[in-house]
């Protein structure tokens, strides 16, 4: 396992590729210009976005690796879907954890995607989440534009295994379509075996995991009024 980590938080931080960050501001950009005409009834209904941005804490074990510290990272999440039950919302999300290396060129990565339920046990705020999906590891160098690792130089170690994930989180309705709040969340994946290109097993017995907070902004669409417009 590769010990060489970056010196702080702010390293991660100025590190992180920009081709994510730029997609989800895109995203959050057209979302903002989509009018919505419904007023808001104080309930949830309709079709929603949402963008996460924290730190995440990874440990990474295999059958034959060291014992390692843990890795701080840079985690991003996306996430759409719709809402037909005040109390429930649905979705599909992806979330991605990164750990730059020092040479600037390499990146560990943790990709989850998932099929989430989001569930409010009363009428505010709060939720508890669960989901259930995949969940990859991957080494990549010399890593170029592109949002989930396609342009890299190369990939010399992959695996993809069954991941889960839960958390909970506050979301704070800013007026009717808009919400702001915290989120925590962990993660786990058994990926079992990391291949390498030629697809020779490197590592048996590989688990991950990743504890992550950030921060959560919320695009909500009454009515499901992106998916079917009235006149």
């Amino acid at each position: 396992m590769d010990r060489d980590y970056p010196s702080s938080l702010g390293d991660i931080l100025a590190r992180a590729t920009s081709p994510r960050l730029n997609l989800v501001v895109g995203l959050l950009c057209f979302a903002w210009g989509v009018p919505a005409h419904a007023q808001y009834d104080g309930t949830r209904h309709g079709g929603w976005f949402i963008a996460d941005f924290g730190y995440g804490s990874a440990h990474l074990s295999c059958d034959t690796c060291r014992r390692s510290p843990h890795l701080d990272g840079l985690d991003v999440l996306l996430g759409v879907g719709g809402m037909p039950w005040p109390r429930l919302r649905l979705g599909a999300v992806l979330e991605v954890w990164e750990h730059p290396v020092g040479d600037g060129e390499t990146l560990k990565a943790i990709t989850t995607a998932t099929a989430t339920l989001y569930y409010y046990p009363r009428i505010s705020g709060l939720f508890l989440e669960g989901g259930m999906g995949l969940s990859d590891y991957r080494v990549v160098k010399g890593l170029h534009e592109g949002f989930l690792f396609e342009n890299a130089d190369a990939t010399p170690v992959r695996g993809t295994g069954w991941g889960l994930t839960v958390g909970l989180g506050y979301d704070f309705r800013i007026g009717p379509e808009y919400s702001i709040g915290p989120r925590l969340a962990y993660a786990q994946g058994a990926v079992a075996t990391l291949h390498s290109p030629v697809n020779k097993p490197v590592a048996s017995g590989w688990t991950q995991s990743v504890l992550s907070a950030g921060i959560t902004f919320g695009i909500h669409a009454p009515d499901n009024r992106w998916i079917t417009r009235r006149y």
